[in-house]
């Protein structure tokens, strides 16, 4: 579950506090496993998707991963507020608090080097450059990003050094596991109104401590 969760955080943060007109993308995703463990893992997040709303004053983030779980992230830039909602297998949870309370970036621009390689490609008409990301266990993610897009500010897990908004993620989340996530729709006139996060009056909000204390952080 901390694998899980680690990489929905990734993608979660990465469009945090972006401060331009309302933009949605829609991320497809493809799943390359071996071994038992990552193909089991591949054959439960078959078909994931996620989709984004980024506005001046929120941001909405929504992850389907196959059978496993949805996850919604909402931040509200202006009370700096995250609200966390997921349904799945383990039921229905919600979870509240400040985004720094998962957050260390200076940690995280401490621990990463960023390269920004002399190569582009068209994603969806756009063109975009390559950066590579690699932490300090050596593992490494590849980021194709569009200097089209203002590079999100408050950014967790993709280094600041990154110049753009990442229309395709490469990443290895775990041994004989690779995922990428490429947009396949991108819309820059996004009705905000249309994504936002609804807790059932009968799920609990809890506090991202809690949620740590579940075993569920390990960011």
């Amino acid at each position: 579950m901390k694998l899980i969760y680690s990489l929905v955080a990734v993608l979660a943060f990465t469009f945090a506090g972006f401060a331009q007109d309302a933009l949605y993308i829609k991320y497809e995703t493809d799943i390359d496993a071996t071994g038992e463990e990552g193909e089991m893992m591949a054959m439960m997040m078959d078909g994931s998707t996620m989709e984004l709303a980024v506005g001046s004053e929120r941001t909405w983030v929504s992850t389907n991963m196959g059978t496993m779980m949805t996850m919604t992230v909402e931040i509200d830039n202006e009370a700096d507020q995250m609200t966390m909602f997921m349904t799945g297998m383990m039921g229905k949870m919600a979870f509240q608090g400040k985004p720094d309370e998962l957050d260390n970036e200076e940690e995280v621009d401490e621990d990463v080097e960023v390269e920004l390689v002399d190569e582009t490609k068209k994603i969806l008409g756009i063109k975009c450059k390559k950066a590579i990301i690699t932490d300090a266990e050596g593992n490494q993610a590849v980021y194709w990003y569009s200097e089209k897009f203002e590079r999100p500010d408050g950014v967790s897990k993709m280094p600041n050094q990154v110049p753009g908004l990442c229309l395709q993620m490469e990443m290895a989340p775990q041994e004989g596991m690779a995922i990428t996530y490429t947009a396949i729709e991108v819309n820059e006139d996004a009705d905000m109104d249309k994504y936002k996060i609804v807790i059932p009056e009968d799920v609990e909000v809890q506090s991202f401590e809690e949620m740590q204390n579940m075993g569920m952080g390990g960011m």
